[in-house]
């Protein structure tokens, strides 16, 4: 979202067995749901046809909360470390990636590769031929 985009800001609580938000400051802006995450759909078609916008025009800021404690630090915390967790990894898949492309490149076998990486040379021949493959724009049937 924009630095312009109004936010809303969304308390969710339990109740009888459904999810229930209620967006701050906008009457009639509640909503419930079974499953959790159709929360977000909901929440935002409901702020859209009260505010007569698009869904993705406006930011959304959670608020948890649950037997009188709010958890909203500590769910957005974790939200961020699983965000950050996942960039790390694809990060990490994307070196690995390379290293082994440059290091096959420069004459290495997949076995020598695979000892200087710490992985069986069955993962890197896997990881090899996908590189190829994407270099090529190929399908490639290796996971």
């Amino acid at each position: 979202m924009s630095e312009s985009a109004p936010t809303y800001h969304v308390t969710v609580t339990r109740e009888d067995g459904l999810w229930v938000a209620v967006v701050r400051d906008l009457p009639a802006g509640a909503t419930d749901v079974e499953r959790i995450t159709d929360l977000e759909t909901e929440v935002r078609d409901l702020i859209a046809t009260l505010r007569e916008v698009d869904p993705y025009e406006f930011d959304i800021k959670w608020h948890y909360e649950h037997a009188g404690h709010d958890f909203s630090g500590l769910i957005t915390t974790l939200r961020e470390r699983e965000r950050n967790a996942r960039d790390a990894v694809r990060k990490r898949d994307e070196a690995r990636t390379i290293a082994i492309t440059r290091l096959h490149d420069a004459g290495l076998s997949l076995r020598e590769i695979a000892e200087i990486l710490g992985l069986s040379h069955q993962r890197v021949q896997q990881l090899s031929a996908r590189a190829a493959a994407d270099r090529a724009g190929e399908p490639c049937a290796t996971v």
